[in-house]
């Protein structure tokens, strides 16, 4: 069976979350890392998140706050008569806030879940549950069920399950915890779960400062145990920030602490070992707009091939009425003054289909002798924001010059599962052979991931680095983020997006992307490293991986972005587009 042909419980299983691949020897490893913390006298239990808020939970009452200033802006307490004895968690939801609720340690046990609006922290519905044995400790969301732990205490903590149920709430499912796990949740039990952006499940304790990484078979039966990470927090209950992906929210609870994480690896702040510095073209911009044809108004998102003594160098150019579509501009290495166009390559797709309205971001590559493929990002014309690119594209060629548009699906195309790196859209990057042990080659396709849409800046324009694995380029295995927009960078911590990567002889990847933060407002250019294609480097201090910003009074003032890099001699030349996405046209540089 085709592994993206598989059960979306099977996904849980395959989607494994490639900041918990087991590391080589000496290599960089998976990891946590504290953003923020901040004071809320409501956690004690757990906490919840969502786009604007967080919300500290204690057995009987409840603080939201404002995730930007930290600000109290509701609360909510148990009145003295309430038969709410026990919150143990937290998850919103659609508008609501539901949280995991026991009169442990009463008997007969009861639990419920407690249902809250969001919003005024209002309670709304009190949900009964039969089971009487094992405490309710945390409910999650996620491949459209609800997942709910009964835990066991001391002696009897191997009998916590983990059970899912459909929308009417009757079980689907049953898994218990792997012994190993188990252990460290003695003398207690499981506090706190919650689904990463990659489909793994993240548990804690009852006061351990441990993050037990699990994955869900699609059969009832055992989790498996992946990883333990080290996590600046002391058990209880946790909340992955689906409309941050990658940011995790947990408690000190002897300190009354929320604290604000993301995920991250041992290297991912240490030195760079080759990064680059670049020279412009004092022509640029080279290939600028023509105001007449299939690129009138816009030339943008360059790819560069070289072919013998030529570049080729693929882009989007947008006519005057607004069509965007893919052409080629070829030029003598040594004159890039002069470029001989050709365009449109194709047209867009059917009406109704994933590419409809545009085809932009195309990406060449030739596979074997006889062919090449062009993959690129289609624009439905239906959709908000970066909702309105559902997939990617591919078409054939045996010359790399004639164009053969493909009507199968998209090859790949947006999760659809809110709190995955591409859950509402999807756009174009580079790809990469890399070889097996066995002697083959696989195809690595690192992409644009667009997780959320909204109307805050930071939820309209979050972007991820994902990567994709196939054998033969039209099959795709997702394996999740790789890199995250950086919080702590003003010119990164927004969207990282579009990136390319080359391999040196020596291993190392070394990738170039589009980085969108608040120093400027719009892109720049930065780098990263990685020993394994999987855990990247970005510099220990801020700038380190900055390598072009928008620049002087002219094309390139208000951004650059969309670089393509290509080897020249001992240097590196990198193509990339400057203000408006193109509307000033395609600049090149050189490496120093």
């Amino acid at each position: 069976m085709n592994r993206m042909q598989l059960s979306f419980s099977n996904r849980i299983v395959v989607a494994v979350a490639l900041f918990l691949v087991a590391p080589a020897c000496g290599a960089a490893e998976p990891s946590i890392r504290e953003l923020n913390r901040f004071a809320a006298a409501e956690a004690h239990q757990a906490v919840a998140v969502d786009a604007t808020s967080y919300y500290a939970i204690s057995s009987r009452s409840i603080g939201r706050y404002e995730k930007q200033t930290n600000k109290p802006i509701g609360n909510w307490t148990a009145p003295a008569d309430s038969k709410i004895q026990h919150l143990n968690s937290g998850l919103v939801y659609d508008g609501r806030l539901y949280c995991a609720h026991s009169n442990w340690p009463a008997s007969p046990l009861k639990n419920t879940l407690e249902i809250f609006d969001a919003a005024t922290l209002k309670p709304l519905e009190s949900k009964a549950f039969p089971e009487s044995e094992g405490a309710i400790n945390w409910i999650d969301r996620q491949h459209d069920a609800w997942w709910i732990v009964f835990a066991f205490y001391g002696e009897e903590a191997d009998r916590t399950q983990l059970v899912r149920y459909d929308d009417n709430w009757k079980p689907t499912g049953h898994w218990s915890f792997p012994e190993p796990v188990v252990q460290r949740f003695l003398p207690n039990s499981n506090s706190g779960g919650s689904f990463g952006p990659n489909g793994n499940l993240y548990v804690t304790g009852h006061d351990r400062g441990e993050l037990y990484v699990l994955e869900v078979p699609e059969a009832d039966g055992e989790l498996i145990h992946v990883n333990t990470l080290a996590a600046p927090i002391a058990g209880q209950g946790i909340a992955w920030d689906r409309s941050d992906v990658g940011s995790l929210y947990g408690i000190v609870r002897r300190n009354k602490d929320v604290v604000a994480m993301q995920m991250s690896n041992t290297e991912e702040f240490t030195k760079l070992k080759r990064p680059v510095e670049w020279v412009r073209n004092k022509n640029n911009p080279v290939i600028p707009p023509r105001g007449e044809g299939f690129d009138a108004t816009r030339c943008m998102n360059p790819w560069v091939v070289r072919s013998g003594d030529n570049y080729r160098v693929f882009y989007a150019g947008r006519d005057k009425a607004g069509t965007h579509t893919l052409g080629m501009a070829t030029s003598a290495i040594g004159d890039l003054a002069d470029w001989e166009r050709t365009g449109p390559l194709f047209g867009s797709g059917a009406p109704g289909s994933f590419d409809a309205k545009w085809c932009v971001l195309p990406h060449a590559v030739k596979f074997g002798d006889a062919q090449w493929h062009l993959y690129y990002t289609g624009n439905a014309g239906r959709g908000v924001g970066l909702s309105s690119f559902p997939g990617l594209g591919v078409a054939t060629s045996s010359d790399g010059i004639n164009w053969t548009r493909s009507d199968r699906p998209p090859v790949l195309a947006p999760s659809g599962e809110y709190g995955t790196p591409d859950a509402i859209g999807i756009a174009g990057g580079s790809l990469i052979a890399v070889d097996q042990p066995d002697g083959s080659k696989q195809w690595w396709f690192y992409y644009t991931g667009c997780p959320t849409t909204g109307k805050a800046h930071a939820l309209n324009q979050q972007k991820t680095i994902c990567l994709a694995v196939s054998d033969d380029g039209i099959h795709w295995e997702k394996r999740g983020a790789v890199m995250l927009r950086n919080p702590e960078r003003d010119y990164e911590n927004i969207a990282v997006a579009g990136p390319v990567v080359l391999r040196d002889d020596d291993g190392l990847y070394r990738m170039w992307y589009s980085a969108i933060g608040t120093r400027w407002g719009f892109y720049s250019i930065a780098y990263a490293e990685s020993d394994d294609g999987i855990y990247w480097r970005r510099g220990v201090e801020s700038d380190d991986n900055l390598q072009l910003t928008p620049n002087g009074s002219g094309w390139e003032k208000q951004m650059v972005e969309y670089p393509t890099v290509i080897r020249e001699g001992d240097h590196l030349r990198m193509f990339y587009c400057g203000n408006g996405y193109g509307t000033t046209g395609i600049g090149t540089a050189v490496s120093k």
